[in-house]
């Protein structure tokens, strides 16, 4: 047997580790992917500044680690600091984009049983909930969608603000198995780990 035919998960995005396998939500929802974003008031418009921000990710297989990246998301950001009660965050990942350091891996990651990217092509993260938690630490609250399964996801993040310029970076720990990521022969983490950890830097400018 070829070992990779033994790809890994992700996502996602839009954003420190944070388990959120050890909760599991009341509802697993069986929705398509969101297409498009919420309508989203202006109260920020942050700018992504692509070439400065990435969405990474690290898992093992057969226990050696191994890291990957996807190459295309985009982010729609609303938020300032003095009413971040109304922030809004919609992060796109589209997941054919997915680059991870391996031939057969980057071939297998796209197919049905890992991301099914013919028929669902994004992964979506979507928050309208933010909390302060610190001097400079936030947590967004949302919702991760990904092959049609819609799970609650909190993101930890940290936030500098200098100016128009702002870099967030956040990171969590996703059990790839709440969304079906990994079928089959996959779905356990005998050859390649349930548990992935999700690493996301953005940097964006305001233009106002």
């Amino acid at each position: 047997m070829k070992l990779f035919t033994l790809p890994v998960m992700t996502t996602f995005l839009a954003l420190s580790a944070c388990s959120q396998a050890a909760e599991p939500p009341a509802k697993l929802t069986e929705a398509p992917v969101a297409s498009a974003a919420p309508d989203m008031e202006p109260i920020g418009n942050w700018l992504m500044t692509r070439a400065e921000s990435h969405v990474k990710f690290s898992a093992s297989q057969q226990g050696k680690a191994f890291t990957g990246e996807f190459k295309t998301f985009d982010a729609l950001i609303n938020f300032k600091l003095d009413a971040i009660e109304d922030a809004q965050v919609v992060a796109t990942i589209h997941l054919g984009s997915v680059e991870a350091g391996d031939a057969d891996r980057d071939g297998a990651l796209p197919g049905k049983e890992w991301f099914d990217v013919k028929n669902f092509p994004k992964a979506v993260f979507q928050s309208d909930d933010f909390i302060q938690t610190g001097e400079d630490t936030y947590e967004a609250r949302g919702t991760l969608a990904i092959k049609g399964k819609t799970r609650p996801l909190t993101l930890p993040f940290t936030l500098d603000i200098s100016g128009s310029k702002a870099q967030m970076q956040g990171a969590v720990t996703l059990d790839r198995t709440l969304w079906e990521v990994g079928t089959g022969a996959w779905s356990t983490d005998e050859w390649v780990s349930t548990e992935v950890v999700v690493d996301v830097k953005i940097s964006a400018e305001s233009p106002f």
